[in-house]
């Protein structure tokens, strides 16, 4: 069940998703510090710019994971996995957008919008890591996008030996 969407034999939305799945990690640890100190701007600064940059990457690693989606024959249990997958991640990011949103021109500074973006951030944390379990079912358990090796028999090691 090799990717569609792929550099050699290597999928590329996995290497994409450290990056968001970084940034919104960065953005929560933001958010708490900006909650203990809410007088320093820079920790609010500091998770707006994250959340930019996690949604940013999250919408092009979502393009790599629809080519797959749609492009890679995989069964009706691993389909059900990753639709949710799917649907889950787009949650997220909708959750960090409107995040993102409320937070625009240090508009959630005060303590009302602060509260609701930074819950609906954390929510949206929290989401993603079930997404993200998902996400490993799909590779570890369903194999979606693995290259699967011929197995070695002990008849071609042999060969290989003389």
């Amino acid at each position: 069940m090799k990717s569609k969407a792929a550099i050699g034999s290597h999928p590329i939305h996995p290497i994409i998703v450290p990056i968001p799945i970084g940034a919104f990690f960065l953005a929560l640890i933001g958010d708490v510090l900006f909650t203990a100190n809410p007088e320093d701007p820079f920790w609010y600064q500091f998770s707006h710019a994250c959340i930019g940059v996690g949604v940013v990457f999250a919408l092009i690693a979502a393009i790599f994971g629809a080519i797959d989606y749609f492009e890679v024959k995989m069964s009706a249990a691993a389909f059900r996995v990753a639709t949710w997958h799917a649907l889950l991640n787009l949650t997220v990011v909708g959750l960090y957008g409107t995040s993102l949103f409320l937070r625009r021109n240090e508009a959630a500074v005060e303590e009302g919008p602060w509260t609701l973006a930074a819950s609906l951030s954390t929510l949206g944390f929290l989401i993603l890591g079930v997404s993200g379990w998902l996400g490993g079912k799909l590779a570890y358990e369903h194999r979606v996008g693995v290259v699967e090796k011929p197995e070695v028999t002990g008849a071609d090691l042999r060969r290989a030996a003389s």
